[in-house]
């Protein structure tokens, strides 16, 4: 399974990484996106220490986006539309979560749930975070990108001083530990689609 040809790999930090490939089959995915998600969209959680424990709530001051994820589907038959691209992404990250861990010879990791799809429109952001939480241990972060027709929406690693406006067709990877703190900047116009999921060692 591929997205594409791959046509570059930049290390854009130690532990940061982005894959580039054509955009043939990221168009694809981005119009089955476009065409079947909007009734699956809902604003996106974010994970709050109470008293209690952590709670996942929605915080639109944190973060602002609309969400679903791969478990909405499990109704779904194999040949849906959303389902079928929900199984390629899933192959698509793997393989390339898998040269990353190559690349820094560390364990193999494996996803520990289903991917979140990502929708911003204009205005849309979301604060400096951690990955990583005690919720949900990950070790490694996968994000792709559908589209890059749009302003604002850079991807910021504030410890790297690193600024990264992605490209259609990018697979960025990156360690989800806590040096690795990022945000995503407001949305200026336009939209952007990804999706994101997580690894934890075997």
């Amino acid at each position: 399974m591929s997205i594409g040809q791959m046509v570059g790999e930049n290390e854009l930090a130690p532990g940061i990484v982005v894959y580039s490939y054509d955009n043939r089959i990221a168009n694809e995915w981005l119009l089955t996106l476009k065409t079947y998600s909007e009734p699956l969209l809902a604003y996106g959680t974010v994970y709050t220490k109470k008293e209690d424990g952590y709670q996942s709530t929605v915080n639109l001051d944190h973060r602002k986006c609309k969400i679903f994820s791969g478990s909405d589907l499990p109704g779904c038959h194999v040949e849906d539309p959303l389902r079928v691209l929900s199984d390629q992404v899933h192959t698509f990250m793997d393989e390339n979560v898998a040269k990353f861990c190559n690349k820094y010879s560390a364990h193999e990791a494996v996803k520990n749930h289903d991917a979140i799809f990502l929708k911003y429109e204009s205005g849309d952001y979301f604060n400096d975070h951690n990955d990583d939480c005690p919720s949900y241990p990950r070790t490694v972060s996968s994000i792709v990108y559908f589209n890059d027709d749009y302003s604002g929406g850079e991807l910021c690693f504030k410890h790297f001083k690193i600024e990264y406006k992605p490209k259609q067709g990018d697979c960025l990877v990156f360690s989800s530990a806590f040096p690795y703190m990022h945000s995503v900047k407001p949305i200026i116009h336009g939209t952007r689609y990804a999706v994101v999921n997580w690894y934890k060692y075997i």
